[in-house]
């Protein structure tokens, strides 16, 4: 009788221990999911508590306009580089005169002759290249919906302002997400068109 007792009483110990074990098995998958939850609920709007001067459709047409403006940039100052090469003249060196010229110091000896003749034949040219530039972003910034004024007051605020700089880079990560899986979306009905049609 005491070997039977003593039997189920392990068996009653090994059952309570598996069935603790199997609650807390049971439960931390309810209390991970509720964490996952809350972190996806987190993840979604992270910067629900943050305001900005700006639209975020102001803030994704500043993002917009900017990577043209960037490129745009670039090619300016390859044709500028090139331009200043063709009369012998370095970029920098184009500038070192440039500055000089501009403070009335061209004849103090630092620069050759050919150099400053150099610069005078070339200078209108950049000066040329750099209008289009300007030209050329004033468009840009008008094809995203800006005046050059919003464009510049947005400019400010994004060099001085990192927390904007964040929000404006998860703006635009967060619309380049929305778009591929909106293309997925639309693929799947594609295929599940074409096998119905079938």
């Amino acid at each position: 009788m005491n070997l039977i007792r003593k039997r189920l009483g392990n068996q009653a110990t090994y059952f309570t221990i598996f069935f603790l074990a199997s609650i807390m098995v049971i439960s931390a998958p309810v209390k991970s999911l509720a964490q996952e939850t809350e972190e996806e609920e987190e993840e979604e709007d992270p910067w629900a508590d943050v305001e900005f001067a700006f639209e975020d459709e102001k803030l994704l047409n500043f993002f917009d306009a900017n990577q043209e403006i960037s490129a745009l940039q670039r090619s300016t100052q390859a044709r500028i580089a090139e331009t200043t090469e063709q009369y012998g003249l370095t970029r920098e060196r184009f500038d070192q005169i440039g500055r000089a010229a501009q403070m009335g110091a061209l004849q103090d000896g630092a620069f050759s002759n050919d150099e400053i003749e150099a610069f005078n034949q070339v200078a209108p040219q950049v000066t040329e290249i750099q209008r289009e530039m300007q030209g050329m972003v004033s468009v840009i910034v008008g094809d995203h919906d800006m005046s050059m004024n919003e464009y510049r007051d947005v400019m400010n605020d994004f060099r001085q302002d990192e927390q904007l700089r964040e929000y404006v880079t998860y703006l635009a990560r967060e619309r380049a997400r929305e778009k591929i899986l909106e293309e997925r979306r639309r693929e799947a009905e594609r295929k599940l068109e074409e096998e119905e049609e079938e």
